[in-house]
């Protein structure tokens, strides 16, 4: 279990690093991820894809809004409801961030055996649907 918090710490802070030089954090980055493909969305949508309370995302979506990676918009048929959606900048940095994910994957884990690979990704996706979306957490 040693070795699994020591990956999970090497990981994380290369993680962190690269989302701080794209002016992002691990839950603006969360949230832009679960949105891709998915919008427009409405807010009490984006909070229930993240597992995270409204007001949390309130608070997200207005950091989010305010470096340009979303936009707010009325919805068409709820006068209560607000939709979110990326910008342009928010799909880019969607797109460039799942692109790196899988370059870095192929780095740490190209050259294991198929079936190695295969139990990798079981056990990886057991422990991420074990643990839940509630990992984006709170509002920034």
């Amino acid at each position: 279990m040693n070795s699994l918090f020591a990956a999970s710490i090497v990981v994380g802070a290369d993680m962190t690093r690269g989302l701080e030089e794209r002016g992002l954090t691990r839950t603006r980055a969360t949230a832009l991820m679960a949105m891709a493909g998915r919008d427009p969305l409405t807010q009490r949508e984006v909070a229930d894809l993240l597992g995270v309370t409204p007001r949390n995302v309130t608070k997200l979506v207005d950091a989010l809004e305010h470096d340009g990676f979303v936009t707010r918009t009325a919805h068409a048929t709820d006068r209560r409801a607000v939709l979110v959606v990326l910008t342009r900048k928010g799909k880019e940095a969607a797109a460039r961030m799942d692109s790196e994910a899988d370059a870095f994957a192929r780095d740490l884990f190209g050259d294991l055996p198929a079936d190695d690979l295969a139990t990798l990704v079981r056990i990886l996706t057991s422990v991420t649907a074990r643990i839940g979306p509630g990992e984006a957490g709170a509002s920034r």
